[in-house]
């Protein structure tokens, strides 16, 4: 297997480079002293079609590409560098979670699933630039999504896919290596992804821009990458108080009758609020196709609400990295970070939320004095001051997001329902 690798190292360095490919629209520009536009590289990859694979790929936070100059054991070769410059708090720690997403497509061959192999870069190149890491993937027969877990700095964006002139082949790995190691031969792999990957945060760029050096012991120049830097730069007024709600915005129209389970010729009590929350890209439908209005949401699902809508606020595009462990832990840190809730709050986010949960995580999900009173205090017979989430319910309420029962309770034990939390939503919007 090692010399297969090796053969495939040395069949990367004639590769010329990477098409710049066809990119998306830019990101909203982030509510921080500097920021820096970067776009989605959307890329396929069909350098082995005639192998049998193509990968179309995807590459978030793309600022653009330089040429590096590298000493290899087989001589000096230059390659392109992705450049990827990540916000602050898009950071999940020191992991960057979908870094690289592709999806595979085999033509009369098998991938096979469950390998960790990234093409090992540091057993070839001698440049002393910066250390490389080969971050993190994995990949099924149709999807390869890889993650990068060591901080800012370069990665390997290769991976190494192994794969079967069996296109009816159904072994993991790990069982066609033990076969081949026993037959003497060597599986076949082809690689998939960006030869280098070069990922920023603002710290490194500041230490770049003064010193000209990404790292305090790096004695690499990086040509070009001042100018690429300065090129994506842009100075940010500080966002006005007042102008935070007017971020959000009607993103795409509301079509009655776009949820099976809510037909254009039925009327619902809250088809309004339903309209409301889906056109501003608050809430959405799920994969069948429905909406579920009276189903219950889980504590998870009312964070990713709660995190999209603080993101919007502070000047962000109300997205976040995918492919997280479980899939909502980015959502949980990047809230516990922002306030709206503490670290410990909850055990377990895939119960269903009470009324009392929802009111707590939505009275912080906005900053502080951005909800104002327009009631009175409320006087819920089952309200008290031994209520857990009392006086969240009653920030809710004096802003006119809730409202209790008829009988002058409010059941804050109680689960919420997707319909219910499309009421506070759209009050939260207003006119």
């Amino acid at each position: 297997m090692k010399r297969s690798i090796a053969i495939l190292l040395a069949v990367l360095l004639l590769l010329a480079g990477v098409p710049q490919g066809i990119f998306a629209d830019e990101p909203a520009e982030e509510a921080v002293r500097y920021g820096y536009r970067t776009q989605t590289l959307r890329y396929t990859d069909k350098s082995n079609a005639a192998e049998g694979l193509t990968a179309t790929l995807s590459l978030p936070y793309y600022m653009g590409s330089v040429n590096a100059v590298l000493n290899t054991r087989l001589g000096e070769a230059e390659s392109k560098v992705m450049v990827l410059y990540v916000p602050t708090d898009k950071w999940d720690g020191d992991c960057v979670y979908g870094a690289i997403t592709g999806r595979l497509q085999p033509y009369g061959i098998s991938v096979l699933p469950g390998s960790d192999l990234v093409i090992g870069w540091k057993d070839m190149y001698t440049y002393g630039f910066l250390d490389i890491s080969g971050g993190l993937y994995s990949f099924d027969n149709e999807t390869l999504i890889m993650h990068f877990t060591a901080g800012p700095g370069l990665y390997t964006g290769i991976a190494a896919i192994p794969v079967s002139a069996d296109p009816g082949d159904e072994r993991l790995y790990e069982e066609a290596v033990r076969e081949a190691e026993a037959a003497g031969e060597e599986l076949d792999y082809l690689p998939v992804g960006f030869n280098f990957v070069l990922v920023l945060n603002d710290e490194m760029i500041d230490r770049f821009l003064s010193t000209g050096r990404l790292e305090k012991v790096s004695s690499y120049d990086w040509p070009g990458l001042k100018e690429l830097i300065e090129g994506a730069r842009y100075e940010i007024e500080p966002p006005k108080p007042e102008t935070g709600m007017a971020r959000f915005k009607v993103q795409k129209p509301y079509l009655r009758g776009q949820y099976l389970d809510l037909p254009y010729y039925l009327e619902n009590w809250f088809d309004p609020y339903v309209a409301k929350a889906t056109s501003y890209g608050l809430m959405g439908g799920y994969t069948d196709g429905t909406f579920r209005a009276n189903g219950q949401i889980t504590l998870a699902e009312c964070l990713v609400i709660a995190s999209n809508m603080r993101d919007v606020y502070n000047g962000g595009d109300g997205t976040f990295p995918t492919g997280t462990t479980p899939w909502y832990n980015v959502y949980v840190n990047y809230a516990i970070k922002q306030g709206i809730i503490k670290e410990g709050d909850f055990e377990d986010y895939n119960v269903p939320a009470a009324r009392g949960e929802v009111a707590y995580i939505f009275a912080h999900a906005l900053p502080d004095g951005v909800l104002k009173e327009v009631n009175a205090k409320p006087r819920f017979s089952d309200v008290n001051a031994s209520t857990p989430y009392r006086s969240d319910i009653v920030t809710l309420y004096q802003a006119d997001l809730v409202t209790g029962y008829e009988d002058g309770t409010f059941h804050p034990e109680n689960p919420i329902t997707r319909a219910e939390v499309c009421v506070i939503l759209s009050n939260l919007l207003g006119e």
